[in-house]
């Protein structure tokens, strides 16, 4: 299987402590009752940047761009409750999300760069409304009108997380060897053709089986999903330069066409930029991953 080869290779390189070297450091942020999992690396005095991950994986996600970033800059990565090493909740809506972040962002205490992907991105964009100390906002593909009626039920998520919430649901009743977790996610039909393996990378693929091992299943339910996208308020300006980059609604985007005047039209600023052949996730697509940082990298020196 080509994914087993790709990862024989990608451990081989982790274990060469010349490859990839971090300083990293984990640590453990309080929200209340719920403990939250982050990451700092890169000079403390320099810019921070807060990414954030989508629903069902972690902040593992952001490490290629991280490493990319930290010889120049403050790199945060969270875990959002539910999701990799942090805490399970009582909740999981909209508010719960932010006041997560803004636990990130009250621990950073500087004003900072805010890069999120789906649901984070919404998150992204929720706090520059309303906090002041958002330097900018990067969005990747955030489904930020699919709280519209009946959006998110035409929309293709609602389709991929019952269907994931399914499984989960089952698999923490009785856990399955980690192999099905990959192949669950491998061997999925992609939009581009094919299956998702032939699109993600490997190190992408393992990074989100470990996250739905961990991820609370009731983040993924229907009606907290819409729940959260639906108390967005769409309407609001954002109070800092933001850019948004998506894919192309046929194959998976989560922000589409019709979308854009939207949100042009309380953000007349905000610069959108769209990835021709691409899905949701072009931060960890083969063929994107590159022009992604380049253009993440070219909106933070302009910021």
């Amino acid at each position: 299987m080509k994914l087993y080869s790709e990862f024989a290779l990608w451990q081989s390189v982790a274990r060469d402590p010349h490859c990839m070297a971090s300083s990293m450091t984990h640590l453990t942020l309080a929200n209340g009752n719920v403990r939250l999992a982050a990451s700092v690396d890169g000079p403390m005095d320099a810019v921070p940047i807060l990414f954030l991950h989508g629903a069902s994986v972690s902040r593992d996600t952001w490490n290629e761009t991280a490493q990319r970033l930290m010889d120049r800059y403050c790199v945060w990565t969270l875990d959002f409750r539910g999701h990799g090493h942090s805490d399970r909740a009582p909740n999981y809506n909209l508010a719960g999300y932010v006041s997560d972040a803004e636990t990130a962002l009250a621990a950073i205490g500087r004003p900072t760069i805010v890069v999120g992907h789906s649901l984070g991105a919404c998150v992204a964009g929720v706090l520059s409304q309303t906090n002041p100390n958002i330097r900018a906002v990067f969005l990747e593909d955030p489904p930020w009108f699919l709280g519209r009626p009946d959006e998110w039920s035409r929309s293709l998520f609602s389709k991929l997380f019952s269907l994931l919430l399914l499984r989960l649901t089952k698999w923490q009743e009785e856990p399955p060897p980690f192999s099905t977790y990959v192949e669950f996610l491998s061997n999925g039909p992609d939009r581009l053709g094919g299956v998702a393996q032939d699109h993600i990378s490997a190190r992408h693929l393992l990074s989100h089986a470990s996250a739905i091992q961990r991820v609370d299943p009731r983040c993924l339910r229907d009606d907290c999903l819409k729940e959260t996208l639906s108390s967005i308020s769409t309407e609001r300006p954002f109070l800092c330069p933001a850019k948004l980059v998506r894919g192309e609604e046929r194959f998976g985007a989560a922000f589409w066409d019709e979308h854009v005047g939207s949100l042009l039209a309380t953000n007349p600023h905000v610069e959108i930029v769209q990835y021709e052949q691409c899905g949701h996730h072009p931060h960890r697509m083969l063929g994107f991953e590159q022009r992604f940082f380049h253009d993440l990298e070219d909106f933070i020196a302009k910021t």
